[in-house]
């Protein structure tokens, strides 16, 4: 075979490359695809070591032609010609910088302009250095002054510390009644280090606080302003830079970075860096310490209301109770049969009901589908014994909990000395059910070649047992569920589509039980009642926390998790239900989209429980395809996939 001829005149494309500058070192790296990444991990199409970089820190992506530099989420930002960057579209000559590493964007093959002059080099490396740092100098102060945490402000403080001036380690000490008391003691790896007197010299922190200037020292053995400080000569201190922290014009402590190594490494840039970070440090202190004041009063007064609150949540209980047994009255009126069995009043649950009023006195096959857990067998007993085969047999099998190997003998019975060991007959689900209705639940997980003879059975209406010479007639309505999209299964190949459209005649979907919380105060009292009863606890009650926390809760395991989690308190509790008696992650899930009873919920809590909650959310709206929850959500497959496997939902 021939190679395709290039159009006449047809320019070949330019290769690119990235040209890696690292610890004077120089890689060069072609890309020869759409998307190249970039980062610590050897997983990346360019590693990098530096420890500032994270472990997938940015990617380039071709577009139209043209590639696009994306930052992923890292943790210290990409730099593009000096400006941060999220997205940005690359040109010929681009520097990226990701700590000391610079990766130029462009050809070896082009031919280059005539270097600038050594002077204007340093020039504009000076000058690109210093906007670098400008800019990042922005984006601490920013950070800063978001973070209400006070550990956590106070080890970034020190972390941006140790950044800008690449210090080899950092401490922060504030003035206490106690004394000087070390917050903070970090190294250049953004690890926290033992904060032991012996690894900094208190006395030039004391110092520094008592005189409110900074000091800044080459080598601290041979700088006489110390020659008095013992510490410094017992720990054999080379560079030092401490500056005072200030909180509304009183020095409140001190940022002290030192490198015990090596001599000269802070210059003066780096402690006018340094106070101005302090400044901010300063300030965002002081917010801090406010914010937890204000959490403290609201704590205080929270306590106050507390009995107060006890006693209307105790009579919202009251209220919820009866108003589920006007509900369930209610919706026992509408509609035709009765489906006492099944616990729910809600808007989702009445349509599930309105359905099954038109499809029990049919006897066209039915798929169930819905989330593990929501109750799929149970509708399946509504439609049997409301439908004119309530006379004759309910048979239910998992598909799931039989080996491939034993399932056709499972379904459709044997003859004996079909095999070895079938020393009898036994007789098939299908003609045990025959006469009445079978229900296969987990019907997904049947292998492709169990499910062509289950088609062959539904259309003859007849089975083969293993051994049998003659086939046997069978009359079942069969009923299925799945908690896996047997339509995404088909586009997949795993599920046959033509037995897809025969048991799917009528479909129906349970919702979650987070889609239905109403329903959440009538369950916890059914199950209550049953499992009170069996343990000879009839008499116990719960307070309104009790329900608050399980509103609350998105419960991924639906009405079977709820079942479990009362089974469990009923089992523990003594003479009321309490909420320390239910699992943790159900304590730790307070009420939607509000505090916490012990006060402030932390930002990162609340944005990752929402992403989970969307994220769910776009995937059940999606059928479990990524790529269209992703358009769901606004973000690349990619990011969805990242989150996907942050969060572990798979």
């Amino acid at each position: 075979m021939t190679s395709p001829t290039k159009p006449a005149g047809a320019k070949a494309a330019v290769p690119i490359s990235l040209i890696v500058l690292e610890e004077d070192e120089r890689t060069v790296v072609p890309i020869d695809g759409d998307v190249a990444t970039i980062g610590r991990s050897h997983e990346n199409t360019v590693t990098i070591r530096d420890p500032r970089s994270s472990r997938f820190h940015c990617r380039l992506e071709r577009i139209g032609g043209k590639y696009e530099l994306v930052d992923v989420g890292s943790q210290n930002g990409t730099y593009l010609n000096g400006q941060i960057v999220s997205r940005r579209v690359m040109r010929e000559g681009d520097l990226i910088e990701i700590g000391n590493v610079k990766i130029y964007f462009g050809s070896e093959k082009r031919p280059r302009a005539a270097s600038p002059t050594e002077d204007a080099t340093r020039d504009l490396s000076r000058l690109t250095s210093e906007r670098a740092g400008l800019l990042r100098m922005h984006e601490v102060a920013r950070a800063l002054n978001a973070e209400l945490n006070l550990e956590r402000l106070l080890e970034l403080i020190v972390d941006a510390s140790i950044e800008l001036t690449q210090a080899a380690r950092g401490y922060l000490l504030l003035a206490r009644s106690s004394g000087l008391e070390i917050e903070v003691a970090r190294n250049f790896g953004r690890g926290s280090v033992e904060p032991d007197d012996a690894q900094l010299s208190r006395s030039i922190a004391r110092q520094v606080i008592a005189s409110g200037e900074p000091l800044l020292t080459v080598d601290a053995g041979e700088d006489s302003r110390l020659s008095a400080a013992q510490s410094v000569s017992e720990l054999g201190l080379r560079s030092v830079l401490c500056v005072p922290v200030r909180a509304q014009n009183t020095v409140v402590g001190a940022l002290y970075l030192d490198d015990r190594v090596k001599r000269g490494i802070f210059s003066e840039e780096d402690k006018v860096n340094l106070e101005v970070l302090s400044a901010h440090a300063g300030v965002a202190i002081r917010n801090a310490d406010l914010v937890a004041e204000q959490v403290e009063k609201s704590r205080r007064i929270e306590e106050l209301n507390r009995e107060l609150r006890d006693r209307v949540e105790t009579q919202e209980v009251e209220l919820s109770q009866v108003r589920a047994v006007l509900r369930r009255n209610q919706v026992e009126l509408e509609h035709k049969y009765d489906y006492h069995n099944i616990i729910g009043t809600s808007r989702a649950m009445r349509e599930v009901f309105k359905l099954l009023d038109k499809v029990i006195e049919s006897e066209v096959p039915v798929l169930i589908g819905g989330e593990s857990g929501t109750g799929k067998e149970l509708i399946a007993r509504a439609i049997h014994f409301n439908g004119p085969r309530k006379g004759a047999t309910f048979v239910s099998e998992n598909c799931a909990a039989i080996p491939d190997t034993i399932l056709e003998s499972e379904l459709f019975g044997y003859r004996r000395g079909a095999f070895t060991g079938a020393d009898k007959d036994k007789k098939g689900l299908f003609e045990l059910a025959s006469g009445g209705t079978l229900f296969l639940d987990e019907v997904g997980e049947m292998p492709v070649s169990m499910q062509k003879k289950l088609l062959r059975v539904l259309q003859e209406k007849e089975i083969r047992p293993l051994g049998a010479k003659e086939p046997i007639p069978i009359d079942v309505r069969l009923i299925s569920a799945s908690n896996r999209d047997l339509h995404d299964m088909v586009d997949t190949g795993d599920f046959r589509e033509d037995l897809y459209y025969r048991i799917k005649v009528i479909g129906l979907v349970l919702p979650p039980l987070r889609e239905r919380r109403e329903d959440i105060p009538a369950l916890l009292d059914h199950f209550l009642g049953a499992y009170g009863q069996k343990m000879g606890k009839a008499e116990l009650s719960y307070d309104g926390e009790v329900l608050t926390r399980l509103m609350g809760y998105d419960w991924p395991g639906n009405v079977r998790e709820l079942e479990n989690e009362v089974r469990r308190v009923v089992a523990l509790a003594e003479e009321r239900i309490t909420v320390d008696l239910f699992s943790e992650h159900v304590q730790a899930r307070g009420p939607r989209g509000e505090a916490s009873p012990e006060g402030v919920r932390s930002l990162p809590a609340l944005v990752e429980e929402t992403e989970k909650r969307e994220i769910r959310k776009a995937l059940e709206q999606a059928a479990g395809n990524k790529t269209r929850a992703a358009q769901l959500l606004a973000v690349s497959r990619f990011t969805l996939q990242r989150k996907l496997e942050k969060y572990h939902m798979g």
